[in-house]
């Protein structure tokens, strides 16, 4: 007896195709973001949807993006997700879906199209009201800002997956909001682990830069080129935080770095100039 299976297959198409042309409703398309900073709003919508991001490859002029993230059901089960990016001449375009052949619905692309969004159209006036109610460099004393990155997020400012090395990359943002003047020394900025006592010291670069060429070599497909030792480093100590004195208005930013672990808590010490004395500042994470 002959089956029909035209039909069927017919339905399954059609209902596929209005999945896709649902879930493109919802794909961005910006001309007032730049390709930076649609790599970094699409990586915090995927993990403030809740998403731990399992691959992430920047997008670039000429070259298409991806990230892909995973997370646990509340009914049990696994999501799986994925994200596009394009940088187009005058624009970005990014493309979100969760990894589904059949059963298809737009509850993930939807999210991720408000949550990104969100972050385009109110980052600046997010900060600039931070920045007002801390008093920034203008006044309420000094601040630090202290944050480690994790995960791949390292790729979106050394284009390496550094914690694949073991080592920790963490910004630090400082704003003299004070008026007195200060000499800031990055290697008096401390790690304390999370469980017992003691502190943590910086890597040394170059030690870090061999560290991230091994495991990034070790990960690359066959006939790959092997990344550069020294342009690692380089890029480390570009995006360094450098020394230097920090009258009142003055702010300081950049990154130190660490051995990959669990932390509780970051200390820094400021010199006051006047009187030679340290002052010290704790950020907890």
């Amino acid at each position: 007896m002959a089956r029909r299976t035209g039909p069927v297959l017919l339905a399954l198409a059609l209902a596929l195709a209005g999945c896709a042309s649902m879930q493109k409703q919802y794909n961005v398309r910006r001309d007032n973001v730049s390709c930076d900073e649609a790599n970094r709003y699409a990586f915090r919508s995927m993990r403030s949807m809740g998403y731990r991001v399992t691959t992430f490859e920047p997008a670039s002029a000429g070259r298409p993006g991806r990230l892909k993230g995973s997370k646990e059901g509340d009914r049990g089960g696994m999501h799986y997700a994925t994200v596009q990016l394009t940088c187009e001449p005058g624009a970005v375009l990014l493309e979100a879906a969760e990894d589904q052949l059949f059963a298809q619905d737009v509850e993930f692309s939807r999210g991720f199209y408000l949550t990104f969004t969100s972050y385009a159209d109110n980052a600046a006036s997010v900060a600039a009201y931070a920045e007002e109610q801390s008093g920034g460099v203008k006044s309420g004393g000094v601040k630090f800002r202290i944050e480690p990155q994790l995960g791949l997020e390292s790729k979106l400012d050394f284009g390496h997956d550094l914690q694949a090395g073991g080592v920790l990359a963490v910004r630090v943002v400082v704003q003299n909001g004070s008026d007195r003047i200060y000499e800031l020394d990055p290697r008096d900025i401390e790690l304390r682990p999370l469980e017992g006592r003691g502190k943590v010291r910086q890597l040394r670069i170059p030690e870090a830069a061999a560290s991230v060429a091994r495991a990034t070599a070790g990960d690359l497909p066959a006939g790959a080129p092997t990344p550069s030792t020294a342009a690692i480093e380089q890029a480390l100590r570009e995006r360094q935080l450098a020394g230097r004195t920090l009258r009142p208005g003055d702010a300081a930013e950049g990154f130190v770095y660490f051995k990959t672990g669990e932390y509780a808590r970051a200390r820094a010490t400021l010199t006051d100039v006047e009187t030679s004395e340290g002052e010290g500042f704790l950020v907890e994470f």
